[in-house]
């Protein structure tokens, strides 16, 4: 191991200087650079080479280079995930051949790493990783049976594995882990019984503790995830309509908000947010929104043809904000090629990891199946962001949309970006090559809107597509967009500060 300390040491003349632009030469191509996102602890940049040398750099906050280091590994190892936990950066490689992963355990401090081998059961796919300085845990699946990997940091240690056995089908959403435990959440279906099951345990796979929540009259939960706020426990997801359509996919009526604790959930059905159908022009909501009464005065239920990938919850004083994205899974014949080189976000999205790795498409027909009668996946259409505010009674205070064209991932990812400070809420998006920004007040009205081009943003370079595809929120009002480019036959990793 070699190991470049950088010291900062020119006087306190610099100390203060913060730079907007940081270009970075790199060895690897975009698809082997990454550039992970430590909030107010700067950001980690991996190089990896041809040879099979991983560079890692850390970046600060002024984007200046305070360290760097670097280790080997497989040649052909594919970057796989990542996870930071406040200190230390946790990345998963999958070397080709190989029935184990590498984790890399990479501090945020100094440069120092440990490496684990995280041997893997036969036919185990990914699907969620947490960590931290005591456990790595990696969530998935065996064939369709729930699993759970647990490995702790100690010398010597082996891994153990949990399946999530129970009647009926169990789906794992999420793997959570605290001081002292492992949190996993499932969603079970037992013939016409469906609930989510939360479950506790500890370091070496035994169960602490088992809570069920059991889907409401007529409904479906369809997916969930698990957040926590101070002293609460919270899960929130999608539900659907009880009845399975004859396609065999669930659409989502709207979302819930459950607190585990309190054994309190609550439902939001989609027909009363006010703002969330922003994509679609006003002939068609005026259509859409005549069919959702005619079904209500008949007693029914309007079933929509939308999904939402819920990407994160942020907690603003007596409010909780939902951000999510609607989209609709796309098919295509099964004799067209080039289903990689339809989307520019694919390619340095997950590091090259192919859809046909998603745990989603594979374990959950509610985000889109790898195969339809005679047609393949073709990607997600993403039709807008969106955010919803619940308030502390648990009521819907206000909704936001954030209308998108003609944009396609080939994985669930995040594409709006929401921060907050003082009494007012920053949504960003990247369009093209320009970034679109929304600034809202405390009760989702839009103060002002604003959009940003490369020019006006001094990017400083010639080659113009897709800048914003890396485009990602730091921390405060703070965010950075970054990416590889070719100068001269080198390639140059750009770090770009933006305060909007």
């Amino acid at each position: 191991m070699r190991i470049k300390i950088l010291f900062v040491l020119l006087f306190a003349t610099f100390t203060g200087f913060s730079q907007r632009l940081l270009n970075l030469p790199v060895e690897g191509n975009s698809s082997q650079v990454r550039a992970v996102n430590l909030r107010e602890s700067g950001i980690i940049v991996l190089d990896k080479s041809s040879e099979g040398i991983l560079n890692i750099r850390k970046v600060d906050t002024t984007l200046h280079v305070v360290w760097e280091t670097q280790t080997e590994i497989p040649g052909k190892a594919n970057f796989i995930d990542e996870y930071f936990d406040g200190k230390f950066l946790y990345i998963i490689l999958e070397p080709r051949d190989a029935r184990s992963f590498i984790i890399l355990k990479i501090s945020s401090a100094f440069a120092a790493y440990q490496k684990f081998d995280f041997p893997l059961a036969k036919g185990f796919q990914y699907g969620f990783f947490a960590a931290n300085d005591k456990v790595i845990c990696l969530g998935g699946a065996v064939k369709t049976e729930p699993f759970i990997a647990i490995l702790e940091t100690v010398p010597g240690a082996a891994p153990k594995f949990v399946s999530g056995s129970a009647k009926g089908t169990m789906e794992l959403q999420s793997v959570h882990v605290t001081d002292n435990s492992i949190l996993a959440t499932f969603i079970n279906n037992v013939k016409k019984t469906n609930q989510i099951i939360f479950r506790e345990f500890d370091y070496a796979g035994k169960a602490l503790a088992s809570r069920s929540i059991g889907a409401g009259e007529d409904s479906v939960f369809l997916s969930v995830k698990y957040f926590e706020n101070q002293d609460k426990r919270l899960l929130v997801g999608n539900y659907g309509i009880g009845k399975t359509p004859t396609n065999g996919m669930h659409s989502s009526q709207g979302i819930f908000l459950a607190d585990i604790d309190e054994a309190r959930i609550k439902y939001y059905g989609f027909a009363q947010f006010q703002n969330l159908f922003g994509f679609l022009n006003d002939r068609q909501k005026g259509r859409l929104d005549k069919q959702v009464e005619k079904k209500r005065k008949k007693g029914r239920e309007y079933s929509f043809d939308y999904r939402l990938f819920i990407s994160g919850l942020q907690f603003v004083k007596d409010k909780t904000l939902i951000v999510g994205e609607v989209f609709q899974p796309e098919y295509r014949s099964r004799n067209y090629s080039g289903m990689y080189g339809l989307s520019p976000l694919y390619s340095t999205l997950y590091w090259g990891r192919p859809y046909l790795y998603n745990y989603y498409g594979l374990n959950n027909s509610f985000y889109g199946y790898n195969y339809r009668n005679a047609q393949v996946f073709d990607g997600f259409r993403y039709l807008e962001g969106v955010i919803f505010a619940i308030d502390a009674e648990g009521n819907l205070a206000w909704d936001n949309s954030f209308p998108y064209k003609n944009l396609k991932y080939y994985e669930l990812a995040t594409h709006l970006k929401v921060s907050n400070a003082a009494d007012h809420t920053m949504a960003l998006y990247s369009t093209g090559s320009k970034l679109k920004v929304s600034e809202m007040d405390n009760y989702g009205h839009i103060l002002n809107a604003r959009e940003f081009d490369p020019e006006s943003l001094e990017l400083q370079f010639r080659n113009k597509k897709s800048e914003f595809s890396n485009f990602e929120h730091w921390y405060g009002n703070v965010y950075f967009n970054w990416g590889v480019q070719k100068n001269s036959g080198n390639n140059n990793c750009f770090i770009q500060k933006l305060v909007p």
